[in-house]
């Protein structure tokens, strides 16, 4: 029977990551679909999946990045939905993925989005993504809107399968090239209007960020054009300056 939902896991020398994410979803196995892919992990991740039920679907092997990993899982998916949900973050509450699965079951939305909740590796909550970035939730989100950035976190955005695209493979803004494909296909996306994830601060956007910058610009350049991606990022540089003396101030 197929699942409604597809989670999505994409981890590589993360074991207690891994841990950490699948027990935020395992309560719900019967109802999604979780595919692990692993990137041929050294710290004993393959052996734990061996250890796991016929409920889980995963590959452990070499891959071609991040990108490529989530290619796979997407490629694998047999759910209605796709939800990517790497090893690391997890849903905000043991009530937030049976929520979900009942507005897709009754509402039928394209795409459902939400908050999402920054933690750090010591698991402290440091505030909701709007609250602590220059990055506010939209009410309504359109793929124009991303032209402010990656206004929704991946891990709090559930979208058909149907609607995905594959991910640029050696572009570090690919997350935001998806979305955006993704949303220029829908008719009907859902505010969830509640928190959805809890993301682990990091990744490697951060650690690789003025690659990403480039990378960014050239995605908004495809889907904006040239001019509008300019002067847009002028306005970006403003806003995170403000954003910054503000938080110095306070």
């Amino acid at each position: 029977m197929k699942k409604l939902l597809s989670i999505i896991t994409i981890t590589y020398n993360d074991l207690d990551g891994l841990r950490y994410t699948l027990d935020s979803i395992r309560e719900e196995l019967d109802q999604v679909e979780h595919l692990i892919i692993d990137g041929n992990s050294t710290d004993g991740t393959k052996e734990y999946l061996e250890t796991l039920s016929e409920h889980y679907t995963w590959v452990s092997e070499k891959d071609k990045g991040l990108y490529d990993a989530m290619n796979k899982g997407q490629e694998l998916a047999t759910g209605e939905y796709v939800l990517f949900m790497n090893s690391g973050d997890g849903f905000y509450t043991k009530e937030t993925l049976p929520s979900i699965l009942n507005m897709l079951s009754n509402d039928s939305p394209d795409a459902l989005y939400g908050e999402t909740m920054y933690r750090d590796e010591e698991s402290n909550n440091l505030g909701i993504r709007s609250e602590v970035t220059t990055r506010k939730l939209p009410e309504e989100l359109h793929w124009k809107k991303l032209i402010n950035g990656m206004l929704v976190c991946h891990q709090s955005f559930i979208v058909k399968k149907e609607l995905t695209s594959p991910y640029l493979l050696n572009n570090l803004s690919a997350d935001i090239d998806w979305m955006i494909s993704c949303l220029k296909q829908t008719t009907n996306c859902k505010n969830a209007n509640m928190i959805i994830a809890n993301y682990l601060i990091g990744g490697i956007s951060n650690q690789k960020q003025f690659q990403s910058l480039k990378d960014r610009f050239a995605v908004f350049v495809n889907h904006f054009g040239v001019l509008k991606t300019a002067s847009i990022h002028v306005y970006m540089v403003l806003r995170h300056l403000k954003h910054k003396f503000t938080s110095i101030l306070s």
